[in-house]
């Protein structure tokens, strides 16, 4: 790392020389001598700024896709109980299945299980969860 900081000084610092040699007089050598002097500072100074620690960070922040998804799923499970409830009027439990795919957080799935009075009962309630926009619905009824 040293050494090729050395090559690259060594280097800019020949060329500027080069450079400043092989221009003609006039103003434009002085245009061109200012540039190469600027650029060979900002070569030389580099090793100092590092020292300082400016430099690009680069973050190792992970996210638990599985814990977000297990958080969501109990989230989801419990508000849509909540609305079977208010809506349907059934008692029931509710496990909405969630899984990270594709870069995105999904609903997969949702499970109802409950005692329910009549088949009729379970008809709207998967009617229900259609018009929710659910597609893979499962409902378990206990009996009595």
């Amino acid at each position: 790392m040293k050494t090729e900081y050395l090559y690259v000084a060594l280097g800019v610092v020949f060329l500027s020389v080069v450079a400043g040699l092989l221009v003609p007089d006039g103003k434009l050598k002085k245009s061109i001598n200012f540039v190469l002097r600027l650029i060979c500072i900002c070569v030389l100074i580099n090793p100092v700024i590092n020292l300082f620690g400016i430099e690009e960070q680069v973050s190792n922040f992970t996210f638990d896709y599985d814990y977000i998804c297990e958080v969501y799923s109990k989230n989801q499970s419990s508000l849509l109980t909540e609305k079977i409830l208010n809506d349907c009027g059934e008692e029931c439990l509710c496990t909405v299945a969630v899984v990270y795919e594709d870069e995105k957080i999904k609903e997969n799935g949702v499970t109802v299980t409950g005692k329910f009075k009549d088949e009729q009962s379970i008809r709207k309630i998967m009617e229900y969860l259609k018009e929710l926009g659910y597609i893979d619905i499962t409902v378990n009824d206990e009996g009595c």
